[in-house]
């Protein structure tokens, strides 16, 4: 056997439920959550999924799922799930709004190809939605208080043809009527009176053949005349079209003429629009405008040289600046500090240079060793004139003399720098404000150009205004032209419709001859017609007289060879359903032998095992009603306790879910299903259900935890799943 496994369930809003996901496994699946937390709306949503609403029209708020959990805050009941099958695994989105518009998207999810299903339920568990409603959809497991006549019926129809789709009893009861219908057993029924029938077409046909040959000869001159009649009819015809034709075309030439005119004026009118679409403004600029415009031009112009000018005169006294700055390294009193320095160091080479002058004299009038104190006086004076230098290069001078000349001299420069600083400072100030005044200008002169049209920087303000004017003309002399046109047009069409014209001269083609050549012989075939059809109702007349007399023989014999055919084809069918009968008669008398010891042997192993072996048979009859065995002997099962009748129920649909799913294991989905059994029953059921859990994907919904602790005390794997949002 198959099983189909849901992985993963995801409700996007469906009852109080909201963006929640649910990841089940193969085997038991347990949800323990407090009342109104969404179990039974979790069940109702799985069912949902795979058959849609269906209880829709019950008027009863609990029986109405749409109305029980079509969110209160959304009009839409959405979701998907997604499960594995043998043939792959498949993704069943639904969507449903409160209006009754209703989306439904299977699709295989590894290759994405859609499943062409309406209710996904029958195309994957073979079933329709009260079969799985009534055997693994358990919202309660008492066992109801009447017979189950639908699932009674579904045993039946398989006891009878191994198929519970075909409901046998009821093709028997109507293949006999059938039959009877035909063929009754007292010589009634179609098939003797179709036969009365033909005994008596056959004698009237014999009658009427003697008139057949007047009346057929009438017909012959009648049909002689028809064809006269029809003769003159397509000539005239022809020559009514050619009549029209040349009216048609005195009206094509004329609205030829309307419509040359009506087409120069729509010329004229894109010429015209097109020209104003050149400019913004509707209202045309006038000679004071363009020259207000290039007045504007001319000033900007004008400002725009004189800032150019101010910006050229502040470069060149930076640049001085610049080079006034460039030869003074140090401010007043760094200069002095620098003049020290350079003086200091001048005495500390002067002072180091006697020392090893004398140690040089001593050392040759005396001794070798202040030759040595000579050398090592020497090293200071070195360090100190290297250092002299660098500093004289970093002031830009290369000898003492110098330093003391430019540092003298310093007082006149930095009085220039400070003058040539003022100066800049006032260019700057008067570039700001022309360059101010010069955008001011600029934006006033752009405001001006964008009234007519977008600016454009690739022209210049010169090129904008003369395209501004030009346009201006050209949409002036388009208007006169436009104007012209219509006039035109409207002068033609004063006394015309045009849209009649048009119609009156549809599919007309140029003639090739004159109205009244045609209305001539219009007149002739006319007159010809009339004569031929006075004939032809004279004939019509005597036609009449002899039909009226008898019945005609073609008639009789077309009623007869019908009723033959009728008669031939009712013999057939009653051989046929003869031969069915006898068929399904034998078949169902085999199949009743060997369906109902399947349903009794599945449900007895299941239910011994719910009961550890006290009650070893379960059976049912067609009509639903279940009986067990004892050492007593055989009794309904309403002798047994509310717990234990619900482990019979169990029982029976987990054997009629073997014996009408047609090979296929369905998820069962057990909701708050065990209220009335005890723990030990209980502990027997889930003992159950955990040695078919590689046959079944079970979910089990409770608001306790007795069966979580028999499983974990049982050492049963299971599921513990969550109503947890994404």
């Amino acid at each position: 056997m198959s099983s189909i496994t849901i992985e993963r369930i995801e409700i996007v809003a469906f009852g109080k439920l909201k963006m929640t996901q649910v990841t089940p496994e193969k085997g038991i699946n347990l949800l323990s959550a407090p009342n109104e937390s969404g179990k039974s709306t979790l069940a109702a949503f799985l069912k949902f999924i795979f058959y849609g609403y269906t209880n829709g029209r019950v008027q009863s708020i609990i029986d109405n799922d749409k109305k029980l959990y079509t969110p209160w805050d959304n009009p839409q009941s959405e979701g998907a799930v997604y499960i594995n099958t043998d043939s792959g695994r498949y993704k069943i989105e639904r969507k449903y709004l409160q209006s009754g518009k209703e989306t439904l998207e299977v699709f295989e999810t590894r290759s994405g190809r859609p499943l062409n299903t309406d209710i996904p339920g029958e195309y994957f568990f073979g079933v329709n939605e009260q079969v799985f409603e009534k055997t693994a959809f358990f919202r309660q497991l008492t066992l109801p208080s009447g017979k189950d006549e639908y699932i009674a019926e579904q045993l039946q129809n398989i006891a009878m043809s191994a198929d519970e789709k075909i409901n046998t009893s009821k093709a028997l009861k109507r293949l006999t009527d059938a039959r009877n219908m035909l063929l009754g057993r007292t010589k009634s029924g179609l098939i003797p009176k179709l036969e009365s029938e033909r005994e008596e077409l056959e004698l009237k046909l014999t009658e009427s053949m003697a008139m057949n040959k007047q009346i057929q000869e009438l017909s012959d001159k009648i049909a002689e005349m028809k064809r006269f009649v029809a003769d003159h009819d397509e000539k005239i015809r022809n020559l009514n079209n050619e009549r029209d034709n040349i009216i048609k075309y005195e009206a094509f030439q004329r609205l030829t003429q309307l419509r040359d005119l009506e087409r120069n004026q729509i010329a004229a009118k894109k010429d015209y629009e097109e020209a104003v679409a050149l400019l913004k403004q509707e209202e045309l600029p006038d000679s004071q405008k363009i020259n207000t415009l290039m007045t504007l031009n001319a000033d900007y112009k004008s400002a725009v040289k004189a800032m150019n000018k101010t910006y050229d005169d502040l470069q060149a006294e930076e640049k001085e600046l610049e080079k006034l700055q460039s030869g003074e390294n140090v401010d007043r009193s760094k200069a002095e500090e620098v003049k020290n320095k350079a003086n200091k160091k001048n005495t500390l080479r002067n002072l180091s240079l006697l020392v090893s002058i004398l140690f040089a004299i001593g050392g040759v009038l005396i001794t070798w060793w202040l030759l040595l104190l000579t050398a090592v006086a020497l090293i200071p004076a070195v360090i100190i004139t290297i250092s002299l230098k660098k500093l004289l290069k970093t002031n830009g001078v290369k000898t003492r003399t110098e330093l003391i000349a430019k540092m003298s001299g310093y007082p006149m420069t930095e009085q220039r720098i400070a003058d040539k600083k003022n100066k800049v400072n006032a260019l700057n100030a008067a570039y700001s404000e022309i360059t101010k005044k010069t955008d001011e200008m600029k934006k006033q002169l752009e405001s001006c150009i964008r009234e007519y049209t977008e600016i454009d920087r690739a022209m210049s303000y010169d090129e904008q205004i003369v395209y501004i004017s030009d346009t201006a003309q050209k949409i002036r002399q388009k208007r006169i032209i436009y104007k012209e046109k219509s006039e035109a047009i409207k002068k033609a069409a004063s006394e015309v419709d045009i849209n009649v014209l048009a119609e009156a001269a549809s599919g007309a083609v140029r003639p090739e001859r004159e109205k009244a050549q045609v209305d001539k012989e219009i007149s002739f075939y006319t007159k010809q017609k009339q004569i031929f059809s006075e004939r032809e109702r004279e004939n019509e007349g005597q036609k009449r007289y002899l039909e009226g007399k008898g019945s005609d023989p073609a008639v009789i014999l077309g009623k007869r060879d019908a009723v033959r055919a009728q008669l031939e084809e009712y013999r057939r069918k009653h051989a046929s359903l003869e031969l069915a009968l006898s068929i399904l008669n034998e078949a169902s008398d085999y199949m009743k032998s060997t369906v109902a010891p399947r349903i009794n042997e599945y449900a007895s192993r299941f239910f011994g095992n719910a009961t550890y072996g006290k009650y070893a048979t379960l059976s049912v009859d067609t009509a639903m009603a279940m009986s067990f065995s004892d050492a007593t002997g055989i009794k309904s099962c309403d002798y047994l306790s509310a717990g234990t009748r619900d482990s019979a129920y169990l029982c029976l649909r987990l054997a009629l879910i073997r014996l009408l799913y047609g090979g296929v294991n369905p998820p069962l989905i057990l909701d708050d299903a065990f209220g009335r059994v005890d723990d030990k029953r209980l502990e027997a059921i889930l003992m159950l259900l955990s040695e078919t859990d590689t046959d079944y994907q079970t979910f089990i919904f409770t608001c306790g935890d007795r069966e979580q602790k028999i499983l974990e005390g049982a050492g049963k794997a299971y599921t513990l799943l969550s109503l947890q949002q994404k």
